[in-house]
């Protein structure tokens, strides 16, 4: 339901934005459908890129393991 209310709102800007005349609210509709979709699409391929560099280890050292040595563990 949110997306639907998100898509709901922004339609509404857009016919206020363009005076509030009728008869454009099917074109109001599909505009807002367009940026909400397209601003989810963004967040997916940030998601998705932020996973990748976890996983590939870019972002920290999360996974890495490693190795004491004799000297450093007397140390």
């Amino acid at each position: 339901m949110k997306l639907y209310e998100e898509i709901e709102r922004i339609a509404y800007e857009l016919w206020e934005k363009s005076g509030g005349l009728h008869g454009s609210d099917i074109e109001h509709w599909f505009e807002a459908e367009r940026i909400v979709n397209e601003r989810h699409a963004v967040k997916t391929q940030e998601k998705r890129k932020s996973k990748g560099d976890r996983e590939s280890g870019k972002s920290g050292n999360k996974g890495m393991k490693t190795r004491k040595t004799k000297k450093s563990a007397e140390q």
